[in-house]
């Protein structure tokens, strides 16, 4: 099955993981070794299908970061993309946690409606 894998280079100025692209690979093994063919040897791949990612983006503390960016001109008039914040990604839950989900917030719809019924009826 294909997913989405996020092809990361640790910046060691930085100290940061800066997602250099997002592609669809079968396996992790594959993604990793594509970053690695693409990006050299300290290059990985971490699969990012779940989370909500918008470039420029970093992965830090086992988690992605979209990067808020401002468009700025620098003395030359030259158009800049300055960095100021990052905000973590939202995880997008699966279908099995969303239909999970449903079911749960439906069997306390269905327990409240019964209560509802049951009060107008008289019982207790």
């Amino acid at each position: 099955m294909k997913r989405d894998f996020a092809l990361i280079l640790p910046n060691a100025d930085t100290a940061e993981h800066e997602v250099m692209a997002i592609t669809i690979f079968d396996s992790p093994t594959e993604a990793d070794m594509g970053a690695r063919a693409i990006y050299g040897a300290t290059a990985y791949a971490m699969e990012s299908s779940m989370w909500d990612l918008k470039e420029p983006c970093i992965y830090k503390d086992g988690a992605f970061f979209n990067l808020k960016m401002k468009e700025m001109r620098d003395e030359k008039g030259e158009l800049q993309f300055v960095r100021v914040g990052e905000e973590k990604a939202e995880r997008i839950p699966s279908q099995a946690e969303q239909i999970a989900e449903l079911k749960q917030q439906n069997e306390e719809l269905r327990q409240t409606v019964n209560s509802l019924v049951l009060d107008s009826l008289g019982g207790e």
